[in-house]
């Protein structure tokens, strides 16, 4: 896992290489090991190293993997991030069909000469994550291409004849004179969803390369492509069938995920697809140490779950402060920092002092995430299939004031989700225009804040739908309600997710594996009949999932455990504990710096019904004030590690 930039010139002016240079400096912590650009006339190319694989004797890492790397012909230049987990078999096929000579057994080698090979069918063969930027020098052709589900970012700007791309957005603004202007309508959406979507960022000239596509530029030509996406077409409806197709792909998965030069670990929680992997581990017979994280807050904390899990896999687990105490700011202004100001996840904390902790014992984990997306967790799918039905029956004016009401009620209760602000959430979800509560359930500013928050810049989208992309896919033709809420899931709020996980991760130069985002396990999990995922009401969320967890040794109680997530007691940290002084200092007393798109005022207040305790405004508040912490210069990055 690394960082990767680039420059390309449409109009054959020669890339500055120190733009270049300058591009990777700004992505350091993405690849701490190694560095190394490449120019060829109007192209420029860059690559931060996290050295994970290709250790010649005895086993230090060697220079075999350096990036940006040429085929022997010199023809391909590539710059990569990720990990191909089928490069065994893709190399075997170049070498057998295609008389290749690999130098070194790093899985970055096999892409120039499988660009050869196959041509732009050559993403559909990889199976792992990556993020590419690939020059064709006889072509002259830059092609840059994303892994399907989107786990790694990328980053681009068409300005004119020049096309930049990088791994954050801060490598892209380290290129030259591109101008971060704030775009109303993906803050808007940000302001709703925590994130502004796949395909867009905050800012007006930044893109992102969405999931599963390749886009190729020409001097004179682009062209875009998607060669992969998550889909559902059930045909598995046994559930005996399913589990042990399940536990094999899963077994399959794990194992070759375990491939590393470098100490390997896994995140742990209280969760079943965290313990899936864990329990499979164990009876593979492998042994990678466990961690989890700890909270004070009993609701929030699940480390006695995580330590049932550790036993029955007979591994050892190491439990870290979650919480950061005192630490919080400065962690907090690191969060939006690595985040660039695009995403608001309320997990990113905890999971950045996670990333951190882990990062000083292994360079590689493997993580759970996906599970709840793929194979139908999330309580809101309960929700759904409940709205379904009540939204014919339910007016929906009564169900915007219950919402608005229970919402006032909750006032300062601490507790991880209370009665109220669940009930606030359905019945504001069933207000809303369109037959689609599914995309409201878990938005951060509900429409009647937005109305009073909006200043003039934005005030035109207040009442308007922020869930335009999140609602395209949605609309697919799937009878099942649910199935169109998992796709719908799948290919929007899970990049929330993975945004988290990808930049709390690198800012430490951590990589994260997921084995359940594995294609393999994708498309099985894509077969799947939602009465084997989510049998509501007659059965529980993951069913699938919890059935094969008790089939690996996971304890009964443990299996049918109600989901909790991992979160932050982030409204009890805003009002009395570590981040109440940036609070105080972003919402209150520089709020200004919300204008033109919000009102300070009406900022300023609502922070303050949330420090009195006379309103619960913390997950409205939270992507504001990620927000205002970019806006005011207050990011700072993590502290190099020693």
């Amino acid at each position: 896992m690394c960082g990767i930039a680039g420059i390309f010139h449409r109009d054959g002016r020669p890339a500055d290489g120190r733009a270049v240079a300058a591009m990777s400096a700004a992505l350091v912590h993405r690849g701490p090991d190694g560095e190394s650009t490449w120019l060829d006339g109007p192209v420029g190319l860059a690559h931060r190293r996290l050295a994970i694989r290709d250790p010649p004797p005895p086993r230090a890492l060697s220079d075999a993997g350096r990036q940006p790397m040429l085929d022997a012909s010199e023809r391909i230049v590539v710059t990569y991030n990720g990990e191909i987990y089928n490069d065994h078999e893709l190399r075997s096929e170049l070498e057998r069909s295609f008389g290749v000579r690999f130098r070194s057994t790093c899985d970055t080698e096999i892409l120039p000469y499988a660009y050869l090979a196959w041509g732009e069918a050559m993403f559909e063969r990889l199976e792992g994550f990556f993020a590419i930027g690939l020059w064709d020098r006889q072509e002259r052709r830059l092609i840059l291409a994303r892994d399907g589900i989107g786990i790694k970012p990328l980053y681009y700007s068409e300005n004119g004849s020049r096309i930049l791309f990088a791994s954050e957005i801060k490598g892209l603004t380290a290129g030259g004179d591109l101008t971060a202007r704030i775009d109303p309508v993906a803050l808007h959406t940000y302001l709703a969803a925590g994130h502004p979507g796949t395909q867009t960022s905050l800012y007006q000239d930044i893109k992102q390369l969405p999931p599963g596509t390749m886009i190729g530029f020409t001097e004179r030509e682009r062209t875009e492509r998607r060669f992969w996406r998550p889909v559902r077409a059930p045909a598995i409806r046994d559930l005996d069938e399913a589990v042990v197709r399940l536990q094999s792909t899963i077994e399959t998965v794990v194992k070759s995920q375990m491939v590393s030069d470098v100490p390997l670990a896994v995140l742990q929680s209280g969760g079943i697809d965290s313990s899936l992997i864990s329990l499979t581990l164990g009876r593979l017979g492998l042994k990678p140490p466990l961690f989890t994280a700890g909270f004070t807050e009993k609701s929030h904390d699940e480390t006695a779950v995580a330590q049932q899990i550790a036993t029955a896999a007979g591994l050892s687990l190491n439990v870290i402060d979650g919480e950061a105490g005192e630490d919080a700011e400065a962690s907090l202004r690191a969060v939006v920092y690595h985040f660039d100001g695009q995403c608001a996840d309320t997990g990113a904390l905890g999971f950045y002092h996670l990333a951190g902790a882990v990062r000083r014992h292994s360079t590689v984990v493997l993580s759970g995430d996906g599970g709840d997306e793929f194979f139908a967790g999330y309580e809101t799918y309960a929700a759904t299939m409940m709205a379904e039905r009540a939204r014919h029956v339910v007016p929906r004016g009564l169900a915007g004031l219950t919402g608005r009401l229970a919402y006032a009620s909750v006032r300062g209760n601490e507790k991880r989700l209370p009665a109220a602000a669940q009930l606030a959430r359905f019945a504001l979800g069933l207000g809303e225009a369109g037959n689609s509560p599914h995309l409201q359930w878990r938005r951060l500013v509900p429409r009647f804040l937005a109305e009073k928050i909006y200043d003039r810049g934005m005030a035109d989208l207040a009442s308007t739908d922020p869930f335009a992309e999140y609602a395209e896919y949605y609309s697919e033709p799937h009878d099942n309600v649910l199935d169109r809420a998992l796709i719908a899931d799948q290919r929007f709020h899970l990049q929330s997710v993975l945004t988290k996980v990808d930049a709390m991760s690198m800012a430490h130069g951590l990589e994260v594996r997921v084995p359940i985002l594995d294609r393999r396990v994708m498309d099985l999990a894509g077969s799947l009949d939602v009465s084997l995922l989510n049998p509501w009401p007659k059965g529980a969320p993951k069913y699938v999932l919890r059935k094969l967890a008790e089939r690996l040794g996971m304890p009964g109680e443990a299996a049918w455990s109600r989901k909790r997530g991992f979160n932050v007691p982030i409204a009890q940290l805003m009002r009395r504990g570590g981040l109440r002084p940036i609070c105080d200092r972003v919402l209150d007393r520089e709020a200004d710096v919300f204008a033109p798109f919000l009102k300070p005022e009406a900022i300023r207040l609502l922070w303050t019904a949330h420090r009195e305790a006379r309103s619960d405004n913390a997950f409205a508040l939270w992507p504001i004030l990620t927000l205002g912490i970019w806006l005011t210069g207050l990011a700072t990055p993590s502290p190099r590690r020693a």
